[in-house]
């Protein structure tokens, strides 16, 4: 054992031993140095870039929340120097916005193929594209090498300015997009986002327009949606002027993506893209008449650029404007016209007036009206002037008041009956008229003004005798009586409504130059009291005896009639927690009525617009309660 552990000692040390020489520390200690200096400069130019993209996005009002609004909304391009006096001129993009998973994947496929085939791969930019679009600047075909992102980017916040620093901003908010969003939320906006020609903005709204399709009914429509069809929208977003399905231009583009798809045209056929007629009969529906969105826009657009002028003064240039104007409920609301009015203007009202206001936002989603139109409200004043009792004189629902003759000549009730003795709700209910009459000679107009002046809205009694103000025989403003019950039917969570204009911006950088949102009212007990005791009186009306009788489409439903003298005006207010719904009919011409309808007669038609803007969902309990907040949002 001895000898042996011995022999392995002597061979240990015979062995030469690996030693560090001193030229080879300094080489381990410089790559340590270079990697971590490396690290660094791949960390600060990390935290740089990350630094530069919030700069951008920060300059350009960059949000989830703007980000959302702007995709869903329909544009509107103004030029005040042009439009103010000539608004039906002023350019309009209409939007049905459509959610990524009613899009067919033939109509993803063709979009993602003709625009940006790697956007399920890249960051946001393209470093190979980019470099084929410079490239082809030298040749006969120029091309654009941005992706996806780049240009929803620059459709919801850069802009389309000319300048070198543009595309460095667009690169920017792309990049912001991409940590913000999924790569499918991306994909949805950019269906919602390009303009598509003839007034149209994305895919459904120019689905509607050229083929009468639309990706959200797909059961119930007798049109199919073809391979065929998807390329041809896919092929406008490159050149929706000369190229959309109206052109035989985009014929040729569309069947050249369906080869390149894979996929062989049905109806692009060689020799069917050959001829010049083939966009009549393949884009049939956009060459019949009356088919487009945009004009049933004329009246929002007309209201934005009129409130524009108004408020921008000696602004130039063109300005981007995004309305709260809604395509879907301008739908209800006309459909629900169209099949509801005949008998109306058959009865000589000629005159038809329509309003949809969203209870959220205090925005006009839907209007059929001149900008500056007046109304005959009848008996839709009387809540306005209870106010004054509510308010300001503690009266309640149950205070007791006389339906009786009045004054020389006695004023009367359409029924010609008098109640007698009957509660106030009792009274608004069955629109009774004496006492209204009674309560405007016992408190006056002034009461029910200083309520209403503090309740913001600019409708006022003025302008006629006691009669005749307590019962709305004296023309009105529209947007002011709406402003009033708007504000009414939010318990005073919206006292600058009506709203039209959601943000107005320059066209060239895309620098906001205005924006409106809903203003609540501070706090007033008593004040928010007596909105709630309009609350449960105007579900009344509602009710078997109201004279709104039929208008629920769900429990909490209030609404008030009114009737002006000689039945020159039929009007129809309805408001619930999500809406206020004003429908008026009027004579341009009493004498030639033919006969003389009621306001009744204009509740299936509003009964028709709730129960399709709600959705058939319940948009919950009315009511001014501890769950309701005055001020503050």
């Amino acid at each position: 054992m001895g000898k042996e552990r011995g022999r392995r000692m002597e061979a240990e040390a015979d062995t030469p031993r690996l030693e560090e020489t001193p030229d080879e520390a300094p080489r381990y200690r410089t790559i340590w140095l270079v990697l971590s200096f490396l690290i660094l400069i791949f960390g600060c130019g990390l935290v740089g870039v990350h630094s530069w993209v919030d700069a951008v996005a920060a300059r350009y009002g960059a949000s989830v929340e703007t980000t959302r609004e702007r995709v869903h909304s329909n544009r509107l391009i103004v030029d005040l120097s042009r439009h103010r006096d000539q608004p039906w001129n002023a350019p309009i993009e209409e939007a049905m916005y459509v959610d990524y998973d009613d899009v067919p994947e033939v109509m993803r496929q063709a979009i993602l193929t003709s625009e940006d085939s790697w956007f399920f791969y890249h960051a946001g930019f393209n470093p190979i594209a980019i470099g084929k679009a410079l490239l082809s600047q030298f040749g006969d075909d120029p091309r654009g090498g941005s992706t996806i992102t780049q240009q929803i980017a620059k459709q919801v916040y850069v802009g389309s300015r000319r300048d070198f620093g543009r595309k460095f901003d667009e690169l920017a908010i792309a990049l912001w997009l991409e940590w913000h969003f999924s790569k499918k939320q991306l994909l949805e906006f950019y269906f919602n986002t390009p303009f598509m020609g003839h007034n149209t903005k994305g895919i459904e709204a120019a689905a509607r327009y050229y083929f009468g399709y639309s990706f959200k009914r797909e059961r119930t429509q007798s049109v199919a949606f073809t391979p065929d069809m998807a390329a041809s929208l896919a092929v406008t977003i490159k050149n929706p002027t000369a190229g959309n399905p109206t052109k035989p231009r985009n014929m040729r583009e569309a069947r050249r993506l369906l080869l390149a798809m894979g996929i062989e045209p049905k109806t692009l056929t060689e020799k069917a893209v050959a001829s010049a007629s083939l966009p009549r009969r393949f884009a049939a529906h956009a060459f019949a008449k009356d088919r487009r969105l945009s004009d049933q826009f004329g009246p929002a657009r007309d209201l934005a650029v009129t409130r524009l002028s108004r408020r921008l003064q000696g602004i130039e240039g063109g300005l981007d404007v995004v309305t709260f104007y809604s395509s879907e409920t301008q739908l209800y609301l006309q459909s629900a016209i169209e099949k509801y009015a005949p008998p109306i203007r058959r009865a000589g009202y000629d005159q038809l007036t329509a309003v949809v206001v969203n209870n959220v936002t205090g925005g006009i989603e839907a209007i059929v009206a001149p900008p500056d139109a007046k109304i005959y409200p009848g008996s839709t004043v009387k809540p306005l002037l209870s106010l004054c009792a509510l308010v300001d004189k503690g009266w309640t629902a149950q205070t007791r008041v006389d339906d009786a003759p009045i004054g020389v000549p006695p004023v009367r009730n359409g029924d010609r009956r008098y109640l007698g003795r009957i509660s106030l709700e009792q009274a608004l209910a069955a629109s009774r008229n004496p006492p209204f009459v009674a309560m405007m000679r016992r408190f006056g107009p002034g009461c029910a003004n200083d309520v209403l002046s503090r309740m913001k809205t600019g409708f006022r009694f003025s302008g006629g005798r006691d009669r005749s103000l307590a019962l709305g025989a004296e023309p009105v403003d529209l947007m002011d009586l709406l402003d009033a019950y708007v504000t009414v039917a939010t318990c005073g969570k919206v006292s600058n409504g009506p709203l039209i204009l959601k943000e107005a911006r320059q066209r060239g950088d895309q620098t906001v130059v205005l924006e409106e949102k809903a203003e609540p009212l501070a706090k007033d007990a008593r004040l928010t009291a007596g909105f709630d005791a309009l609350h449960e009186m105007l579900q009344a009306t509602t009710g078997p005896t109201g004279t709104a009788n039929g208008s629920r489409f769900v429990n909490d439903v209030a609404a008030k009639t009114g009737t002006s003298d000689d039945n020159r005006q039929i009007t129809l207010i309805t408001f619930t927690r999500a809406y206020t719904v004003l429908v008026s009919a009027g004579a341009s011409d009493p004498s030639k009525l033919k006969r003389h309808l009621s306001s009744h007669a204009l509740v299936k038609m509003v009964h028709n617009i709730n129960a399709n803007i709600h959705g058939g969902k319940d948009p919950g309990p009315l009511g001014c309660g501890p769950g309701t907040v005055v001020a503050g949002r």
